[in-house]
């Protein structure tokens, strides 16, 4: 039985036209996970996740591993967590570096991997949001926690000028909504919330950052 704990809420913003149609389909794709009702849960998700839903990408990839309400399968349980972790969730990317299988839709994050923090950052859709961690005058301090998290290809940082004073910035992950980036924040490890995470739109910060 899979553990309730493991199914992550949706939380969606929408325009007052649509919200009431998705949240409606959210709430009943998790109370037919709850309720281990996978004929119902399966396409709802599937729906959810050609929307670019983090949330139903992660769960669908739970239930193709464990084949439950469809046939057990490896390289869709991986391109879904490969799909969850693009989007940002941490738990997408432990999933995927857990398996020896590098589906094809995981092409992108394998390859992010090779960038240095700051390019990484600049490589991100600039009308994504992301999550800042912390920021600070002490490049080396931003550096050693970049590292000591292994926030490599999940991650970067940034150098931009305040007030005549170089500032670095550790930003992570990518996400096409404010909302979908706030869901992420729930999913952090701790040492990533120790320093209160807030939402920040990638556009702006390509903006600001020097060289």
């Amino acid at each position: 039985m899979l553990k309730r704990i493991q199914f992550i809420l949706f939380v969606v913003i929408f325009s007052a036209a649509s919200m009431r149609a998705y949240a409606d389909l959210s709430k009943d794709a998790m109370d037919a996970l709850i309720n281990e009702n996978y004929k119902t849960a399966v396409p709802l998700l599937k729906r959810l996740a050609q929307q670019g839903n983090p949330s139903a990408n992660y769960n669908l990839a739970l239930l193709y591993k464990e084949g439950r309400g469809v046939i057990a399968n490896a390289r869709k349980s991986n391109a879904y967590f490969s799909n969850a972790a693009h989007r940002g969730l941490v738990d997408g990317y432990r999933k995927l570096s857990a398996s020896s299988i590098t589906p094809v839709s995981a092409r992108n994050t394998v390859a992010a991997r090779h960038l240095d923090p700051q390019e990484w950052v600049k490589a991100q859709n600039p009308g994504f949001y992301t999550l800042q961690l912390a920021s600070s005058t002490n490049a080396k301090l931003i550096k050693k926690y970049f590292d000591e998290n292994s926030l490599t290809g999940k991650a970067g940082y940034y150098k931009n000028k305040r007030e005549g004073e170089y500032w670095y910035a550790l930003v992570f992950g990518a996400y096409p909504s404010v909302a979908e980036a706030n869901v992420a924040i729930a999913t952090l490890p701790k040492d990533l919330k120790k320093w209160s995470p807030w939402v920040r739109k990638l556009k702006s910060i390509h903006r600001i950052m020097t060289p």
